[in-house]
């Protein structure tokens, strides 16, 4: 059985306010827990679907935007962007899909590109998650960035650290870019007011996450038992 488990985003500069979105996570009961899918790529397009319907319909009204994660095989499946398309014109909730930063096995970069076109196309928003990470690398950024809306940095990714300081030069590079290119730019990962304090000081951005503010919790209304995982397209 598949649940969603939510993070709340704030505004950079109202982060004592209400959220204005969630990101969500989707876990599997397994050995008495709710656990991370492994390998995500399992998650079709029937899971997702169901998920995300039901996620909608838990939101309050006040929240603006939901985003979830993507791994690079199910982003370039067209079957998920017009899923992910249908799903959008159901709910004034704007929803960003997140490109994690694993690499999918056997997926180019050609088709990473047509694939973000494809999301340009229908007017859905893309996110490149963990920038700087993994196979998130400035080249990729850069290369889908036409057809792209926002950039996540993820803190997280750098711990343990002494100071955030350390990551400068990074955090110049991303809030430089986000301010040229004109993207939306998501801290990921803050853990202390001293760190937002810096972010918010120096390095102005548009979202806030991070267990400074909350952790990842269950939406007790959402849980979904697909029928057929072999038919889970």
């Amino acid at each position: 059985m598949y649940t969603v488990f939510a993070q709340p985003k704030y505004a950079m500069m109202k982060p004592t306010d209400a959220p204005i979105g969630y990101e969500l996570f989707i876990r599997v009961w397994r050995d008495g827990q709710w656990d991370y899918p492994r390998p995500f790529e399992l998650i079709g397009v029937v899971t997702l679907n169901r998920l995300l319907r039901q996620a909608i319909a838990a939101m309050p009204p006040s929240i603006e935007l939901l985003s979830f994660n993507l791994e690079q095989a199910q982003f370039i499946d067209p079957a998920f962007t017009s899923m992910i398309a249908s799903v959008q014109r159901s709910t004034s909730i704007r929803l960003y899909t997140e490109l994690t930063e694993r690499l999918g096995v056997g997926v180019t970069a050609t088709q990473l590109l047509a694939a973000a076109k494809r999301f340009a196309a229908c007017g859905l928003a893309v996110c490149i998650d963990d920038v700087g990470t993994g196979q998130n690398s400035p080249a990729l950024v850069m290369m889908l960035n036409d057809y792209i809306a926002e950039y996540k940095f993820a803190f997280q990714n750098f711990r343990p650290l002494d100071s955030v300081t350390v990551l400068k030069p990074q955090l110049e590079f991303w809030t430089g870019l986000a301010q040229r290119q004109r993207k939306l730019l998501a801290w990921e990962g803050i853990e202390s007011t001293v760190e937002l304090a810096l972010l918010q000081a120096r390095f102005p951005g548009d979202l806030l996450q991070g267990f400074l503010f909350a952790k990842q919790a269950r939406l007790e209304t959402v849980a979904y038992t697909p029928q057929s995982v072999s038919g889970d397209r």
